[in-house]
């Protein structure tokens, strides 16, 4: 006869990890779970069940110690032994007794003693350094070789004179505009904006070396970082965190989420209108449809990170799009696009299929249309992408990917979109032709007569001499024209378009506390605090190299283009510039000579120093400087007028 087996036999069974659990533990976890699971309980309700619950607990340890106390009748007569005879078994029980009394107290009290100690130093590091890095996972170095992305938590602001700050240190909330991730072997005791990208990027491609890669690689081939831990980039995204996001932000469909199938050689988008809701999406899942996430880094601070950071290394626009796909199916036909791509595979496994372009194709400065299968040859290269792996190719490869046995969450890293020589001679000749035009009267002489009948398509084969002086001309104003492409200027246009199509850069836990993040007025009660005033004595340093562009429009005209104002979301905001004098041009070029070292504002080679000030003023108030330390304070207008 079948015996029934308990919920906790049951649980026991199916638990994987061999561990002893008791049944109270059980019990009580059973009905917590069942407390959380319904959100429509009142908080009274709640309060009560685990006071209940507490109370049970009490009764039952109580229980416990009472039995225990009493003991079986078998050590009762051990004891009623021991009591007469003060040796059993060559063991002075009395000698042992008074051992025990005697060590007990002691243990407790260095116990204790070790707890306040520990606190003591808990505090003492919180207090010293505003760059202190939490390992949520609790894993130490000596428990696990292998990095561990973990994002800088934000620590209280707390400075030396004790001002008012408008953070509070008590909020829990992560700031969407501070942090960093970095894996805990390569972070920095003291934030180098300038070294972070590189320690990122090496950590991405490792054991690859970042020479080897641009030698080897870079624009020639695919690569391939094959890895056996599965967990190297667990923390970097999740399916678990996608959820998350779905159900706490409003992410439209087409705008921020796509759905899309790939059956019988076609690709087809499967959007719905207005909001992607996670039922609904999960639906289309579970039937074999694969989700791609546009901008995730609008609504995951880890991701808007890991860009802000490589765009400083690179100096372009990096962008990044996430893919879910469910078990053996494929989301996306046959294509190139215009980007280098870094697929970085966190969940599952995919297989992947890398065909050679056609010579015109090679490094392409477009995306291409969907490839029909049939009509490709044979791909130079087949992988599978394991979690933990990553594969890049360059611009102009045509991919496909498709899951078998398991489900498949990447993250595809773009950077070099339009970054060409082809771009930047967009800007140059435009600009050198309209500037010959203007010095030159060659180019603004006509065209002979009749012209149209020795030139075009039609006249392509025509021998007539007429052609030939044509075609000279040409040649030769060609020639000439190259002394007018100013290749400066065309990067200027470029650098102002890279402002606006940029991330804004995030800010570290000390240079919050030290621009006008966390520094300066802010309100409170309706009263002013905090008012700080720049001084000649201060030192300041750029924010980022890569946060600002310079470009002279005009011979008077000189606008500082920045991204520091920038929305998570492409284009979602102007272009945001500040129009400076001529003359305050040497200055700007000292800054940007002594990034990312401070310089005291006096040293600007500015003549009148109230220009200087109001220069340094202004870009600290607009997040371009960062101070060496926070400013000095003094009383607002409204404590003066009391």
């Amino acid at each position: 006869m079948d015996t029934q087996l308990s919920a906790f036999q049951v649980y026991q069974q199916q638990n994987k990890k061999k561990r002893v659990v008791s049944p109270l533990s059980f019990e009580v976890q059973n009905e917590r779970k069942k407390t959380r699971k319904n959100p429509r309980i009142e908080n009274s309700t709640k309060i009560s069940s685990v006071s209940m619950l507490k109370k049970k607990v009490k009764v039952v340890k109580k229980e416990k110690h009472t039995k225990l106390k009493e003991g079986p009748k078998d050590i009762k007569k051990f004891n009623k032994t021991a009591k007469t005879d003060n040796i059993t078994n060559g063991i002075n029980l009395n000698s042992v007794e008074s051992q025990f009394e005697e060590k007990v107290p002691k243990k407790i009290k260095n116990v204790k003693k070790e707890k306040e100690i520990q606190k003591k130093k808990k505090i003492k590091k919180l207090k010293s350094s505003h760059n202190n890095i939490t390992n949520e996972n609790n894993v130490s170095e000596d428990e696990e070789e292998i990095p561990i992305l973990v994002p800088i938590k934000e620590q209280p602001l707390e400075e030396k004179k004790k001002k008012l700050t408008p953070y509070d240190s008590s909020s829990e909330e992560s700031d969407s505009h501070t942090g960093s991730f970095l894996p805990l072997n390569i972070i920095q005791e003291s934030f180098n904006p300038v070294t972070q990208g590189l320690a990122l990027f090496k950590w991405l491609i490792n054991p690859i070396t970042p020479k080897e890669f641009f030698e080897k690689y870079w624009e020639k081939d695919v690569l391939h970082v094959e890895r056996s831990n599965r967990h190297y980039l667990r923390d970097i995204f999740s399916t678990e965190k996608l959820d998350s996001i779905l159900r706490k932000f409003p992410l439209h469909y087409t705008r921020n989420i796509d759905v899309v199938a790939y059956q019988n050689g076609q690709k087809e988008v499967i959007n719905e209108e207005g909001r992607a809701l996670p039922a609904q999406l999960w639906d289309y899942y579970n039937n074999g449809c694969s989700v791609r996430v546009l901008n995730p880094h609008t609504y995951d601070q880890n991701i808007h990170s890991i860009i802000a950071s490589l765009q400083e290394y690179f100096g372009t626009m990096v962008g990044a799009n996430v893919y879910l796909t469910p078990p053996d199916s494929q989301g996306f036909a046959p294509h190139f696009d215009d980007i280098e791509a870094f697929v970085i595979q966190l969940e599952g496994s995919k297989y992947w299929k890398l065909y050679k372009p056609k010579e015109s194709d090679v490094l392409a400065r477009d995306s291409s249309l969907n490839f029909n299968a049939k009509d490709l040859d044979a791909p130079f290269k087949e992988v599978k992408l394991n979690a933990g792996d990553i594969l890049y190719f360059p611009r102009g490869v045509i991919h496909e990917g498709r899951t078998i046995e398991e489900h498949s969450l990447h993250i595809t890293i773009s950077v070099y979109q339009h970054t060409a020589y082809a771009d930047l001679l967009e800007f140059a000749l435009p600009a050198a032709l309209k500037k010959a035009a203007m010095e030159n009267v060659e180019f603004r002489k006509g065209l002979p007569l009749n012209y149209l009948k020795h030139v075009g398509v039609v006249n392509k084969n025509d021998k007539s001499n007429k052609r030939k002086l044509i075609m000279e001309k040409i040649k030769c104003l060609m020639t000439d024209l190259l002394k007018y492409v100013d290749v400066d200027e065309a990067a200027d246009q470029l650098g102002r378009k890279f402002m606006h199509d940029a991330m804004p850069p995030l800010y570290s836990q000390e240079e919050a506390l030290h621009s006008c993040k966390y520094d300066g007025d802010f309100m409170k009660n309706g009263r002013v605090f905090n008012r700080v005033e720049i001084t000649p004595e201060v030192r300041v340093r750029l924010l980022r190299y890569y946060a600002l562009r310079i470009v002279q429009e005009t011979s008077t005209n000189v606008k500082i283009y920045f991204c520091t104002d920038n929305a998570k979301s492409y284009h979602g905001e102007e272009e945001q510039w500040l129009e400076i004098d001529e003359k305050l041009i040497p200055a700007m070029q000292m800054l940007l000579k002594k990034y990312p070292d401070f310089l005291v504002v006096d040293s600007l080679p500015v003549e009148d120093e109230t220009e200087k000030l109001s220069l340094i003023s202004s870009l600290w108030e607009h997040g371009l400087l960062v101070t060496a330390e926070p400013l000095p304070n003094f009383e607002s207008d409204a404590e003066s007028d009391e």
